[in-house]
């Protein structure tokens, strides 16, 4: 409720009419149906899971549903390491990486492992030994497959503490190794709070089919993360991966959210089709509000049929001149065999 007060105090303050914020005090199933199939309800803006989104959108009324985020990021053998990694943990760490749109697993080269393992250390990051990554990831995930509520936003050392195990007082964020991907694996899952999962391929051709997998289990549509220097590289990812945005060489949470990229500024990310969503945009105010078009005529239906006619003569041309070509040089050739047989 102190948020709701803040909100409103500062809507009001801003403009906005007095009673247009409001909160279900006593949140139900039950609450959130009879709200979105209300009659004064004419828009409805969901996000989290993809259960709340597929209610979303099966009320009948309107709506913009946005799923979860689980986007890898991948650290190419050309990046600057150093820089990715400062970026990596910039982001991770920021509001304890509760942005959807924050990395959730780390992939990197064999060649350069090593190298990135040693700059995380660096650079603040824990890795977690295999027998405490086990309790930790039991915490983190719950038996059900969904996330823990009582890890989100939390530090290293207290998700460290209510998971049963130690880390050091200065551990940024803590990292696992992923193992594989799928619902026994919770490193491969959405994490929002300063936890990693870390993956090990042989080239990036396996890092996009890994990334793939990745986003199929969860997070498909959302975004993904690269540091590389190699643009033919950037152009293969962006083309296959099943993402809304793909960030290059940026703190995913913030390059996400448009605070670091030319991203429309936004904390709620569309997942489009792929993800189940009415929109792959950053969720604007212009996704909120209608937009009425005046048009004026430009063209009667002769024009038209002017065009289309014109447009088939045209083609009809390039295929005689085509024809033509071909002719000439079916003729042309005959004529090199000859002149070579009668030498």
């Amino acid at each position: 409720m102190k948020l709701l007060i803040l909100l409103k105090k500062a809507a009001v303050s801003a403009g906005c009419p007095e009673g247009a914020i409001g909160v279900i005090q006593r949140v139900s199933i039950e609450a959130t149906n009879e709200l979105m199939k209300h009659k004064d309800t004419n828009l409805i803006l969901a996000t989290g899971g993809n259960a709340m989104v597929k209610a979303a959108y099966s009320s009948g009324t309107p709506a913009i549903g946005v799923g979860p985020g689980n986007g890898p990021a991948f650290i190419e053998k050309t990046a600057d390491i150093p820089k990715a990694v400062r970026q990596i943990l910039d982001s991770k760490t920021f509001d304890n990486g509760v942005i959807c749109a924050s990395e959730q697993s780390i992939i990197v080269e064999e060649e350069t492992k090593d190298k990135v393992v040693e700059e995380f250390k660096r650079q603040g990051a824990y890795f977690v030994p295999k027998e405490d990554a086990k309790k930790l990831g039991a915490f983190i995930i719950l038996p059900s497959g969904a996330m823990n509520p009582k890890m989100v936003g939390k530090t290293p050392q207290v998700i460290a503490k209510l998971a049963g195990i130690s880390v050091p007082d200065d551990a940024r964020v803590l990292i696992a190794d992923g193992e594989g991907v799928g619902k026994q694996y919770p490193y491969s899952m959405e994490k929002l709070a300063p936890v990693l999962g870390f993956y090990t391929v042989k080239n990036w051709e396996e890092a996009c089919e890994l990334s793939i997998r990745i986003l199929h289990h969860e997070g498909a549509g959302h975004t993904l993360a690269i540091h590389t220097q190699d643009e033919s590289i950037v152009r293969e990812f962006a083309l296959r991966k099943p993402v809304s945005r793909l960030l290059v060489n940026t703190p995913a949470a913030l390059g996400g959210v448009g605070a670091t990229t030319g991203l429309f500024p936004a904390f709620t990310l569309g997942c489009g089709a792929v993800g189940g969503s009415a929109t792959s945009d950053n969720v604007s105010p212009l996704n909120l509000i209608n937009i009425r078009r005046v048009a004026y005529g430009t063209a009667e239906l002769s024009d038209l049929r002017k065009a289309e006619n014109q447009e088939n003569l045209d083609c009809q041309r390039c295929e005689v001149d085509k024809q033509v070509d071909e002719e000439q040089l079916v003729d042309l050739l005959v004529q090199r065999v000859l002149s070579k047989l009668t030498k």
